[in-house]
């Protein structure tokens, strides 16, 4: 968990250091792939909790949000239509469904110490 922490902390200090320059329009790639990842790091930290975290199963999770969002991202450009809005909406739905029984269970165990 600490090495979790320590890699977002890092990672947080490198992209605010780093002057990284982008084209505009792949602004809309990066923010499904951020997405893609946040979703992935809170769904591992809720299994290394519940204790059903396998090496596969996260690399799995990690390739298939990346090809799912990135599809559906490439297909709504391509027609015109904002259909990454469904992605945006569906990985912020589970980011926050996992983040809720993540803090729920760090509750009950503070609970149970006192």
């Amino acid at each position: 968990m600490i090495y979790v922490a320590a890699g977002l902390i890092l990672g947080i200090i490198a992209g605010l250091n780093l002057n990284i320059v982008y084209n505009p329009e792949y602004t809309v790639y990066i923010s499904l792939i951020i997405l893609a990842i946040l979703n992935t790091i809170l769904n591992m930290l809720y299994e290394n909790v519940t204790g059903k975290l396998t090496l596969l199963k996260s690399l799995a999770s990690i390739a298939t949000d990346l090809i799912y969002a990135l599809f559906l991202g490439f297909v709504g450009e391509q027609l015109g239509l904002p259909i990454y809005l469904a992605v945006v909406f569906s990985f912020g739905n589970n980011i926050y469904g996992k983040l809720r029984k993540l803090v729920d269970i760090y509750l009950e165990g503070s609970n149970k110490n006192k």
